[in-house]
């Protein structure tokens, strides 16, 4: 049985692996995960679930909130960070972290929910579409520094 919960500090070493299988050419750091775990998790716009399948970390997700100062000022969610391990995939994971991340962001009276999806994951895109996202509302820009 799977289920999903908010991430823990045990969870982080099992969250790393995945990370690290799940994202191409990605080596966490662990030491500064758990650095960046200790802010966040005292900090409640930031929202990092998993999902556990026999006590091993399969998915994740990250929901950040972010403040909005134009019409009602209500708040939107940014999800970052969506991975299901290979191994794991089409088993209704990932749609268990969409729903989890939904129901926070109901809770918190989000206007909305966006992502951005890199342009050739084309899996993740039907995915994403399946749970409710349109992907031809906008055009998403990224920019590393």
């Amino acid at each position: 049985m799977v289920t999903v919960m908010p991430i823990c500090k045990n969870d982080l070493e099992g969250l790393k692996i995945l990370y690290d299988n799940g994202f191409e050419g990605m080596n966490t750091d662990l030491i500064k995960m758990n650095e960046v775990y200790g802010w966040m998790k005292d900090n409640p716009d930031y929202i990092v679930l998993c999902a556990k399948y026999k006590e091993e970390i399969v998915g994740s997700l990250m929901g950040v909130l972010n403040r909005e100062l134009i019409g009602e000022c209500r708040p939107f969610m940014v999800i970052e960070n969506v991975v299901v391990s290979n191994n794991h995939r089409r088993m209704g994971i990932g749609k268990m972290l969409m729903n989890s991340i939904d129901k926070v962001a109901v809770e918190k009276d989000c206007t909305f929910i966006m992502l951005i999806s890199r342009v050739h994951r084309k899996d993740a895109h039907k995915f994403y579409e399946s749970v409710g996202f349109m992907g031809d509302v906008a055009k998403g820009f990224k920019k590393y520094v």
